[in-house]
């Protein structure tokens, strides 16, 4: 069974494109009016890796639900369907605006089902898609989706698949988070083999993508990867292929978002930054953290004030710019190994903060002037 690189599954969503690669059209879809339990089969209206979605009638409340089955050719694999069991399990624990309502838990003909709120909207890939999203509705909608992830998080849930694919934005323009399928509950026996590589490779953090233990600043990575796109209209890492890709966020720094978009502040620039730290320990460590510095972008408009990098004191910021190669192109990894080098020398003195490597990377090749560098990075 093949679980990272999952195509998006939604709950509810009228715009889907029928001609997606449905993975599951070869199998029997359910007919209109089919009666499963209390529900009335009325259309199919999504497919991936993990599951069917039809919309249905909940006869019993007359209200529209969400039906979604595990596909017919995974009912068998018993991995699958204790995975597709803790979705609704991890879900259903979650009472969040932010986050998709379970409601039951059944099963049909064999085949597992879980009935969920029926959200009508679209997904935020399609809206990063269709539109480029003004900045003040682009941190409206992260802070939105960082309550619900917090939520989350202190529930014990990694959601582990954090992408624009499984943000469905409802009728209000209301971002709601889906598709707990890859989740991991703390506590929990693992359903997976040690090492193995679970998710959206594009969207992963580093230890993810290595196959490493994570916990929910995985997520954040993730959270960050996304906010990047709505921003800058595309993903940091995605490369040509699957393995480039993986390459690209264990090892290359993303690019600055100025590139792919005017208007940033430094402010947003570095929550962005901060939330890609490939060592999860220089991240934000908690949503509450980065709920507190988007809140802070969303009520200055202005965007006059400085969101203070991850330091331990009050002490006066250092900052190590990157090198530049003089020599020949084959040798650029002196100089950024020279960079890091001295930045963590400098970073083991006792009292002496030093600004982290990814802030200190969007500068690499700059023009702009020392002071507005100074001031841009407090």
């Amino acid at each position: 069974m093949i679980c990272n690189n999952r195509k998006s599954l939604i709950s509810g969503r009228k715009d889907l494109d029928k001609n997606s690669g449905d993975q599951t059209q070869t199998h029997l879809i359910l007919a209109r009016d089919t009666i499963v339990q209390h529900y009335r089969i009325i259309e199919k209206i999504g497919a991936g890796g993990m599951g069917e979605v039809y919309l249905a009638e909940d006869t019993k409340l007359n209200r529209e639900v969400a039906l979604k089955f595990l596909p017919p050719h995974l009912c068998q694999d018993e991995d699958c369907r204790a995975r597709f069991k803790r979705e609704a399990q991890a879900t259903a624990k979650l009472n969040h605006p932010s986050i998709v309502t379970i409601h039951e838990v059944g099963e049909y003909q064999d085949r597992p089902f879980i009935a969920m709120e029926h959200v009508v909207g679209l997904t935020l890939t399609n809206a990063i898609r269709d539109r480029k999203l003004p900045l003040p509705e682009v941190i409206g909608l992260a802070v939105q989706i960082c309550e619900g992830l917090g939520k989350a998080h202190d529930s014990g849930i990694t959601h582990r698949d954090i992408k624009p694919a499984n943000i469905v934005l409802d009728a209000d323009g209301r971002a709601k988070l889906l598709d707990f399928g890859l989740a991991d509950i703390r506590s929990d026996e693992p359903l997976t083999q040690t090492g193995s590589v679970l998710g959206t490779v594009e969207y992963m953090s580093p230890e993810q993508a290595q196959g490493h233990k994570i916990d929910h600043r995985s997520d954040l990575f993730s959270f960050g990867a996304m906010l990047f796109e709505m921003i800058g209209g595309r993903s940091p890492f995605k490369k040509d292929n699957p393995t480039a890709t993986v390459m690209a966020i264990l090892q290359e720094q993303p690019e600055s978002l100025a590139r792919h978009r005017s208007g940033v502040s430094a402010g947003l620039q570095r929550v962005v930054s901060r939330l890609l730290e490939k060592d999860p320990a220089q991240r934000y460590q908690y949503a509450t953290e980065v709920l507190r510095d988007l809140n802070q972008l969303k009520s200055n408009s202005a965007e006059t004030f400085v969101i203070e990098p991850n330091r331990p004191d009050k002490n006066k910021m250092l900052v190590v710019l990157p090198f530049e190669n003089l020599g020949p192109a084959d040798e650029e990894y002196f100089a950024d190994g020279m960079t890091e080098e001295i930045m963590s020398r400098l970073a083991a003195i006792h009292g002496l903060s030093v600004i982290s490597r990814t802030s200190a990377m969007t500068y690499k090749q700059t023009t702009k002037p020392i002071k507005q560098i100074g001031s841009e990075l407090g």
